[in-house]
């Protein structure tokens, strides 16, 4: 069972919601053309048809001879004894007609090139009496009507197709303007935010270099050495606050511009993050390891922080719904031109049916209680980094027989030059 996420262009988005209006405009003037066409062709055609299978029938039945018809009714009569009589007005072709050959009541026939709707009686007094009405004329109006239609379907679709793509692009303006807008928000918020943010964390510093250089001058007091500890903690959390607020303009402007990132080793970022969670999972009596394949660097282009976000939100989740004993794996491969990052547990599982919901935000699996509060917001998380990375995310798993979450990214080259650039960045 998979479950992935929405493309993460809001572009294409609103171009999609644009063409999906087009085609239920398109669609619903293609019904509205096939209901007045089928009303039309019931109303002129059938009822053409109708009338033309009444004259001939009364023709037949009613005739004491051929030569009182009705109007545009043929007759043709063959006696007990044999003669065959017609109208005198009966084409040739009617005249040599055998009327023994045709079946008793309303058929229809073509005799050359000419169509014609019959009706043959039998009489008490032995006469077989055949009505025949020249219809040609009334088959190719409905051809004509038929093909008139269709014509005019083809047409009205195609305006009303272009049409919707017009009004479906003025429909979702304003839904591009505010996912414009939104983007634009955290970008300059968080840029307004670097500055203070980066003051706030160098004063934090600062206190905390001169509270280590005043306790060497002489005895700490438990006092101080709290006050010490609680200026490194405050040093740390500015630090950590200071990167979130970097993370969301990077993804700002990665959504915005999608090779704006950086190269990132997702197989170091692994093993990175193994060495970071090792001791929670060990805590929990789960073995975290990372199974990285291949000797090369498997890169990706995004924002290190947000990946690693992701990786550690999917690593949390399986130690979430783990058991003392259990293991969590990080898988790193390449396949062909993409790069797999999967995290593999042998916990509780899940039932492939909620793989899609619970990517939505605060849904959670129906174990997740008792190990912790947990509000169900990693997965949507992952999801939302993924949109910006364009990556996709698969899950698979059983009930009682783990999970497997499997982030799959496009593959970027190996550049030497641009893996200097960040390790000097770095």
């Amino acid at each position: 069972m998979t479950g992935n996420p929405r493309s993460g262009d809001d572009g294409l988005l609103v171009r999609r919601a644009g063409l999906a209006i087009a085609a239920q405009i398109a669609a619903a003037v293609a019904a509205t053309l096939l209901v007045v066409g089928l009303l039309a062709y019931s109303l002129t055609i059938r009822a053409e048809h109708t009338a033309e299978e009444r004259a001939v029938r009364q023709a037949a039945l009613a005739a004491r001879d051929v030569t009182d018809p009705g109007a545009g009714v043929v007759l043709i009569e063959q006696l007990p004894d044999g003669p065959v009589r017609a109208s005198d007005d009966a084409p040739e072709d009617l005249i040599r007609l055998n009327p023994r050959a045709l079946p008793v009541g309303r058929s229809a026939t073509r005799i050359g090139s000419r169509d014609y709707e019959v009706f043959a009686v039998d009489h008490p007094d032995g006469r077989r009496v055949v009505g025949m009405l020249d219809v040609t004329t009334r088959r190719q109006s409905g051809e004509r009507l038929i093909t008139s239609l269709l014509w005019a379907g083809v047409v009205g679709v195609a305006g009303a197709a272009l049409l919707g793509v017009l009004f479906g692009r003025r429909a979702v303006r304003p839904l591009g303007r505010a996912l414009d807008l939104q983007r634009r928000f955290v970008a300059d918020a968080s840029h307004e935010l670097r500055t203070p943010l980066a003051v706030l964390h160098t004063r934090a510093q600062l206190i905390a270099r001169r509270l280590s250089r005043d306790a060497g001058d002489g005895d700490r007091r438990p006092a101080d050495e709290r006050l010490v500890e609680h200026v490194s903690q405050l040093v740390a959390d500015t630090r950590a606050l200071g990167e979130v607020v970097e993370d969301l303009l990077l993804s700002a402007e990665l959504q915005g511009k999608p090779g704006a990132g950086e190269l990132v080793d997702v197989g170091e970022l692994a093993h990175d993050l193994v060495r970071s969670v090792r001791p929670h999972a060990d805590e929990r009596g789960v073995a975290l390891r990372a199974d990285v394949g291949g000797d090369q660097p498997l890169l990706v282009v995004g924002i290190r922080s947000s990946l690693r976000r992701a990786l550690a939100a999917l690593v949390d989740n399986a130690l979430g719904h783990n058991h003392p004993g259990g293991t969590v794996t990080i898988h790193v491969r390449r396949r062909a031109h993409e790069v797999e990052l999967a995290v593999e547990d042998d916990g509780d599982g899940l039932d492939p049916a909620q793989a899609e919901q619970l990517l939505q935000r605060f849904a959670r699996g129906p174990q997740a209680g008792g190990r912790g509060r947990r509000f169900g917001l990693g997965l949507a998380l992952v999801r939302e980094v993924l949109d910006a990375h364009r990556g996709s995310l698969t899950i698979d798993g059983r009930p009682g027989l783990g999970a497997r979450f499997t982030m799959t990214f496009p593959a970027a080259m190996h550049t030497p030059d641009r893996l200097v650039n960040h390790a000097g960045d770095e």
